[in-house]
């Protein structure tokens, strides 16, 4: 088959040789090392870790709790994702996930209030120490999450640390060498009864336990890391929910947003309406004595974190982090598991408990050492205004995203139906079908766009987000309709092209746009800080496979034009600076790959299939494992996963993704995708076959993202949806109406006309 400029792609040596320098390039950047933050603390001669759950930063007041005030200018803070098993974490969760590094759940109902995972029992004393009671109870329900929690981690590595420095020791005394002294404070210490939790080794044993503060000073002689409950619950209300026997986990399944980026978007069952500040108030002014009595008891070689572990109630919310201490400057916080300055996991602060002392960070462990990013201009009030605003976005961004799905799946259901009319209807209303088209196209294109402005921050924040959205639908409908943009493919150059440039220029100034925007992931979710959403994903994905196929190629630039552009998207999803997402990276290898083979008159065979697979595994499986070979604080979760392969854990990751996926069934995108796919039989049915390389290709293409993407991410069956919003109606426009049909038949103007009479 010949093209415009007469180029063929023909086998052999040039071809392969130029795939293969492709793939080096891709993999060289994948590997990249990711920006460096921050540089680790040095060690501490130990650490406390008071938590207080419920704690938001509107709690933190120069009058109310001076004592947190203070430390908030004084040293680091950051906004921390709670997330652990569900959409809202309860304090006995929050605890567990503590002493596990990795998201946990309770053993108890988890309610609206959280009132039945609030009474937490004090630990069982006998001859040999303390231990928590039902300790086994709680392991049960935990390996029933899927995320492979390891309760009593935290305990466990400071354990194996003071091990292998007695190992070291006796080694040294029998080589003749200089011994170093054991640290004899290798433990973890709990005071309260939510710490008991989280000193607890993987036994349900500690170290040493206290009821009280007057037991902080016992606890820092025994042990290096000190956890401690003041007792206090910072809420709204100190009532119970109407329901408290319910478990709503369910195992986890009730919880839509488990495992993906996608928010709940609505308030929980079983929530009650809040009573007067003054009841929070107490709460907070009692955590903030704590938190006064504490600091006056810290020796100037040990730190402090205080943290609000958990929610109280439910809906979610991020929380503060305060860090100061030995060698803590004041700035922001981060962690290699956000990647964002400003931002951390509960997770991160086990690991940050470790890092404090010199323990090793295990596999178990899914969080990071929280790194400081010391900052002059650093104040009580602008951490603390910053904390309220970023916890105000999140929020808000929940508030908005259900509403925003369900109205773009609408759409995009009426959009199917135009496009269908428009490849094969009649000319009536065939306008109006091509501008429906074109603005559900450009819906989630505005959708990235919104998260530039501080939409939140306005007095109407969703009235304000669905005035960004309707501007945007408007500006890039009107500018595909021009009279110089209207014709061919040019629509959807405009609308794919400002859709692939955005979210490029996004990923490459540090992804910021999509945090605060359904388009993107919600911070308090904890699933995503930075990099590519999936959703976003799909967008771009969609996006670059249409100018691929319709950019006008000349020459040879057919052959490595679509080449470039595939290179560099592939390093925008993929790079552990940029994207950094693992899932995309391997669909969209694999779907630009079919994209460029039928683009380039080749036959699509099972074997093409076959090869695009192995490319798109090789190029993710090297990046991979060049990232697993950095430091662990410096891998990224692509990095993070090959190791959970070669450790033996990966089969908690897939099934909890894949459980994740299928969740995603019935949610409001599942009615846009099946629209797509009934909308496709009827076009193939009336207009097959595909006359073109450039459609074939671009069909190929897409379909290719919204299966394979809708598969190998968590997000499921939304990728496909946002694939489909974007690209369909962008591919009927520029497909059109048939031009070869039957038109009635018209009279020859001289065969009409009246013979003349002789």
């Amino acid at each position: 088959m010949t093209w415009e400029a007469g180029v063929r792609v023909r086998g052999g040596g040039a071809w392969v040789r130029g795939v293969a320098a492709v793939l080096a390039v891709v993999c060289a950047v994948l590997a990249a090392p990711p920006a460096v933050a921050a540089a680790e603390e040095d060690e501490a001669a130990g650490i406390i870790v008071l938590g207080v759950p419920g704690l938001a930063w509107t709690d933190i007041d120069a009058s109310v709790t001076p004592n947190m005030w203070a430390m908030a200018g004084s040293g680091a803070s950051a906004s921390m994702s709670v997330r652990t098993i569900g959409s809202w974490t309860c304090p006995e969760a929050g605890w567990l996930s503590l002493g596990a590094g990795e998201r946990a759940g309770g053993a108890a109902p988890r309610d609206a209030q959280c009132a039945a995972q609030s009474r937490l029992q004090a630990p069982v004393e006998d001859g040999a120490g303390w231990s928590v009671e039902d300790w086994q109870a709680l392991v049960d329900a935990n390996e029933s999450f899927n995320y492979g929690a390891r309760l009593g981690s935290l305990a466990d590595a400071v354990a194996a640390m003071a091990a292998e420095q007695e190992a070291a020791a006796l080694e040294a005394e029998a080589a003749g060498e200089p011994v170093v002294a054991p640290d004899p404070g290798a433990c973890v210490a709990g005071i309260g009864d939510g710490a008991a939790l989280a000193a607890a080794d993987t036994a349900g044993r500690i170290a040493f336990w206290g009821p009280d503060l007057g037991s902080l000073g016992a606890a820092m002689g025994v042990c290096d890391v000190v956890i401690v409950d003041p007792g206090v619950v910072v809420g709204d209300t100190a009532d119970e929910a109407p329901d408290t026997s319910t478990d709503y986990d369910q195992l986890g399944e009730d919880d839509i947003g488990v495992g993906s980026d996608e928010p709940t978007g609505a308030l929980d069952e079983g929530e009650i309406e809040p009573e007067a500040a003054s009841v929070r108030e107490r709460a907070a002014a009692e955590a903030d004595a704590a938190v006064g009595e504490v600091q006056a008891a810290l020796p100037e070689d040990w730190r402090l974190l205080v943290a609000g572990v958990s929610d109280a109630s439910a809906p979610s919310a991020l929380h503060p982090v305060l860090y100061s201490g030995a060698g803590v400057e004041a700035g922001a916080l981060t962690s290699a598991t956000t990647g964002r300055d400003g931002y951390v996991q509960l997770v991160d602060v086990s690991a940050t408990a470790l890092g404090a002392i010199g323990a090793g960070v295990p596999a178990t462990v899914a969080g990071a050492p929280i790194q400081v990013l010391p900052d002059a201009t650093h104040s009580s009030a602008s951490a603390v205004a910053r904390g309220i605003d970023e916890t105000a976005a999140s929020q808000s961004v929940i508030a908005v995203s259900f509403v925003f799905y369900s109205v773009l799946s609408a759409l995009g259901v009426i959009a199917v139906a135009a496009a269908v009319w428009l490849l094969c209807g009649p000319d009536r209303f065939r306008g109006l079908a091509r501008t429906v088209c074109l603005a559900v196209a450009a819906m989630p294109v505005a959708g990235v766009a919104a998260g530039i402005p501080p939409w939140w921050r306005a007095g109407e924040p969703t009235l304000a987000f669905w005035a960004l959205i309707a501007a945007g639908m408007a500006v890039l409908t009107v500018a595909a309709s021009l009279p110089w943009t209207r014709r061919g493919a040019r629509p959807l150059l405009v609308i794919a092209g400002t859709a692939a440039l955005l979210i490029a220029v996004d990923q490459v100034s540090g992804a910021t746009w999509p945090l605060h925007t359904p388009m993107g992931y919600t911070a308090q979710a904890g699933a995503r800080f930075t990099g590519l959403g999936n959703y976003a994903f799909a967008v771009f994905a969609a996006a670059v496979i249409l100018l691929v196929a319709f950019l006008p190629w000349r020459g040879r630039a057919r052959v490595w034009g679509p080449v470039a552009i595939g290179v560099c998207a592939v390093v925008i999803v993929g790079a552990p600076n940029l994207g950094r997402d693992m899932g995309g990276t391997l669909t969209l290898v694999a779907a630009g790959i079919l994209c460029c083979w039928k683009l380039w008159g080749r036959k699509l065979t099972v074997k093409a299939v076959i090869l695009a697979g192995v490319i798109a595994f090789a190029v993710f499986a090297i990046g991979g494992f060049l990232d697993y070979l950095r430091p662990q604080e410096d891998q990224t979760h692509l990095g993070r996963f090959v190791g959970s392969v070669l450790d033996g854990t990966a089969a908690n990751i897939l099934i909890r993704k894949a459980d994740a996926a299928i969740g995603t069934i019935g949610r409001p995108l599942t009615w846009l995708s099946l629209a797509a796919l009934i909308g496709a039989i009827v076009i193939w049915r009336r207009r097959a076959p595909v006359r073109t390389d450039e459609v074939a290709a671009a069909v190929i293409g897409l379909s290719a993202v919204a299966v394979l993407g809708a598969v190998v991410n968590d997000s499921g069956i939304a990728v496909t949806g946002f694939a489909t919003a974007i690209g369909f109606g962008l591919l009927a426009v520029t497909v059109g109406p048939r031009t070869d049909r039957a038109r009635p038949a018209t009279r020859d103007p001289a065969a009409a006309a009246p013979t003349s009479r002789n």
